[in-house]
């Protein structure tokens, strides 16, 4: 019985993967209003229809694990260097923690690609809000990043903060997208990821 549960499990889980792995596909390309729940399915090699319904619930839930699924993997990694880092992190290291993951994910380019171009519609709808996706998604490794940048830019109002650390992580996503989609880059990765940091330092610091 515990042998059958468990290649239930295991297929189940299989399913999930494939149906994520195939939204950040098609939403990728696509666009978010463009892919139907019939497209991922067929995309994943589903033919149960109930199958996207069961394990998110409907299209939202599972452009929501989308989102979870790829940000989760970059958050173990940003909590690693904020333990690395100390209590007392530098506006560098912050920008860092933030942005560098994003490098070690476009490593794996397909993936990496897939992922900032499906980023990239979704900071672009009207109900996209940062603060509420890190909080809605628990993502803590950016929760306590932002923390550390209130404090370093606590010469601004509250609204200024969040204006601003909007700003930079959708312009941190669409300068990495853009490399991604360039063939021959006349920048290095590295580069573009110092450009990124550079640039939001000097928006951080902005009076």
């Amino acid at each position: 019985m515990s042998n059958h549960n468990s290649r239930k499990g295991t297929r189940a889980d299989a399913t999930r993967t494939a149906l994520i792995e195939a939204a950040e596909r098609l939403i990728a390309e696509k666009g978010l209003a463009d892919v139907s729940t019939r497209e991922i399915l067929q995309e994943a090699g589903q033919r149960n229809q109930s199958a996207l319904q069961y394990h998110f619930g409907s299209k939202k839930g599972l452009i929501g694990a989308t989102i979870n699924e790829r940000t989760k993997q970059l958050d173990r990694e940003r909590l690693k260097m904020l333990d690395a880092i100390g209590d007392d992190p530098s506006l560098r290291q912050l920008f860092e923690v933030l942005i560098l993951p994003l490098g070690d994910l476009m490593k794996e380019r397909a993936a990496g690609a897939n992922y900032l171009n499906f980023l990239s519609q979704a900071i672009t709808q009207p109900n996209w809000n940062l603060k509420r996706v890190l909080d809605e998604f628990n993502i803590n490794g950016m929760i306590r990043t932002y923390k550390h940048l209130n404090v370093e830019m606590d010469h601004l109002s509250d609204e200024d903060k969040i204006a601003r650390q909007s700003i930079m992580f959708d312009f941190t996503i669409l300068a990495v997208r853009r490399w991604s989609m360039e063939s021959n880059a006349h920048r290095s990765l590295e580069d573009t990821l110092e450009f990124v940091i550079e640039g939001c330092i000097a928006l951080a610091k902005l009076d």
